[in-house]
């Protein structure tokens, strides 16, 4: 499973990015809408990005960036992947506090799980260093990743936590009219189209706003018991598919279905792999 995390978070991961691109200048240039110097007064002063010790050029800024994106592409081929984690957070967290007013709760997460990644056991599988070192006997932190699984499953479940309880501690949620202010926001709602009558109905809004603090109320705690792990993990994905489906959030519902990935039983996966082994070895050989 954290061979699939990696390759599920470099992925999106180097979407998230390449999107910078066009916008790089503008949004982290020295001639662009937030100088370092200006940016230092819009951050903590305790923190120190990277590029306080470089020039501030662009040339060095595109450095910077193609450097970032030859990382992720390390990190998705596997290739010293908890060095190249180590690379990604600082250079996350250098480009965050260069400008702190872009970010969103999804860059966050992204942040967050690059830190995670560093102690996670990412090369082990699918992976070049995997590849590279065919014979050899198999890592023994394989059998133990267990400890900083256990971050990525608590970090995911505070997520949830913290979500439900801004929701909890506010009018519209629990009076039922959340989904119904969302739903107007034109430049975020309505991604693909969705069946109108339901957000012209009262009952209906009061139904869906409702369900989704049921739902962000259950999975935190039926994550974590194994009677109620399945269930918990359905109903996630089913609520994180259906709202990526409804809302332009860009790669959030992406990147949190790859989180949860830490609370699947990789004994499934194993056995799926024993099944499907056997198949592959029982097919003719076609090659001339």
């Amino acid at each position: 499973m954290c061979g699939l995390i990696r390759i599920g978070y470099s992925l999106l991961l180097l979407i998230n990015v390449l999107v910078w691109a066009p916008d790089l200048e503008t949004w982290f240039g020295e001639q662009g809408v937030l100088p370092f110097a200006i940016s230092r007064q819009v951050v903590d002063p305790d923190t120190l990005p990277f590029f306080a010790w470089l020039p501030k050029t662009n040339v060095v800024l595109w450095s910077c960036y193609s450097m970032l994106l030859a990382q992720i592409v390390a990190l998705l081929a596997g290739w010293h992947a908890r060095f190249q984690a180590l690379c990604i957070f600082i250079w996350l967290t250098s480009f965050q506090h260069r400008n702190m007013l872009i970010w969103d709760g999804e860059d966050w997460v992204f942040r967050l799980l690059a830190f995670y990644l560093i102690f996670l056991p990412i090369g082990d599988f699918y992976s070049l260093s995997r590849s590279n070192r065919k014979g050899e006997a198999q890592p023994d932190s394989v059998a133990n990743p267990i400890w900083p699984l256990r971050l990525v499953q608590i970090q995911m479940t505070l997520i949830y936590v913290s979500n439900v309880w801004e929701k909890l501690n506010g009018s519209d949620w629990l009076d039922g009219l959340s989904i119904y202010y969302v739903s107007r926001l034109d430049d975020s709602f309505g991604r693909f189209p969705v069946p109108g009558f339901l957000f012209q109905s009262l009952a209906a809004i009061k139904f869906m706003t409702w369900s989704v603090l049921v739902i962000e109320c259950f999975v935190p705690i039926g994550l974590w018991f194994k009677e109620t792990r399945r269930a918990a993990l359905l109903l996630a994905v089913g609520f994180h598919l259906a709202t990526d489906y409804a809302m332009n959030l860009f790669l959030f519902h992406p990147i949190m279905l790859v989180g949860l990935l830490a609370f699947v039983d990789p004994a499934g996966g194993r056995r799926l792999r024993g099944r499907w082994r056997p198949q592959m070895a029982q097919e003719p050989d076609s090659s001339p």
